[in-house]
């Protein structure tokens, strides 16, 4: 067996004791807070973090085997406070399939939902997702927003392989081995979202994701596919493996995808990843975006008062 195997064996045999290790990290740098939320910051999306109030900053190499980002405009770092009265943990920035899709023994994957695990840990009930993505929708424009209705998963399982001895958040049980993933995306937070986006209605769509592995951007023959196949209304390389893992430990998902780029009804997908930034960067989009999570929070705090 090679050193790498041998890491990789390691990393497998003591994975639960490791997200406990990061979570308990966190717990002490935190003086035991209760999170209600957590929120990725996906590409581009970071910036959203200076909307937290109160804000505590980790960033992730403070924290036991809590995977590093490596992409461009992710910075790598949990930020902790509130949104509009709202106590959360903000990850700005998160680590993709393909950035570790070469590590031996299912460990890439057991990387990149690392810290859906940690915040389980942590009791989190809540997942709020965030991610920009190609829009496959013909009535989508760059700079929208796409409330997740579903998701298509078109990477590995993130359940596959051993079955580890975690706990279910919403009634402390052993998670599941078969997980049900009808009504991913929680009904009730999915409405609440809807409604803070309401001030954007031209730019405010709900459909359905499907997670690519990438890096490559998609040909035309595959975003033909994707949209009149699969009938996806947007493309991306994140984000559902951690839902399927929210759902599995018990937590409720609810997010959206900002649309960066445009698809041609041919199928072109003529993008690379400096023009998804500049869509990102731009002051009115980042508006839109801060302005309807904000407004999620505030309308999800008057639902629990």
């Amino acid at each position: 067996m090679t050193a790498r195997q041998q890491e990789a064996e390691a990393f497998q045999d003591n994975y639960e004791k490791r997200v406990h290790m990061a979570a308990s990290r966190i717990t002490e740098l935190t003086d035991g807070k209760f999170f209600e939320f957590g929120v990725v910051l996906g590409s581009g999306l970071g910036d959203l973090a200076d909307s937290i109030e109160n804000a505590q900053v980790i960033p992730y190499n403070r924290l036991p085997f809590f995977p590093q980002t490596t992409v461009q405009g992710h910075k790598g770092n949990l930020v902790i406070g509130e949104l509009e009265g709202v106590p959360i943990i903000g990850l700005q920035g998160r680590k993709h399939f393909y950035e570790v899709a070469d590590e031996p023994m299912n460990t890439g994957m057991l990387q990149t939902i690392f810290a859906v695990h940690v915040l389980a840990e942590l009791n989190v009930p809540n997942y709020f997702v965030t991610n920009a993505a190609g829009g496959l929708n013909l009535e989508y424009d760059i700079g929208d927003i796409m409330v997740l209705k579903s998701h298509i998963h078109a990477q590995p399982n993130p359940l596959l392989g051993r079955q580890h001895n975690f706990t279910r958040v919403d009634d402390g049980e052993p998670i599941w081995r078969f997980q049900p993933m009808n009504g991913a995306y929680d009904p009730e937070l999915t409405r609440i979202l809807k409604e803070a986006g309401s001030e954007f209605a031209v730019h405010l769509h709900q459909g359905t994701y499907i997670a690519v592995t990438g890096p490559t951007y998609e040909t035309e023959g595959e975003c033909i596919a994707f949209r009149d196949g699969f009938k996806a209304d947007a493309v991306g390389m994140s984000t559902t493996a951690e839902v399927i893992v929210a759902r599995n430990r018990g937590m409720r998902a609810v997010g959206f995808s900002c649309i960066t780029n445009k698809i041609a009804q041919d199928g072109t997908n003529a993008t690379n990843h400096d023009e998804v930034k500049a869509i990102l960067d731009s002051d009115e989009v980042k508006g839109r975006l801060e302005r309807t999570v904000r407004q999620f929070f505030a309308l999800y705090r008057e639902s629990k008062s």
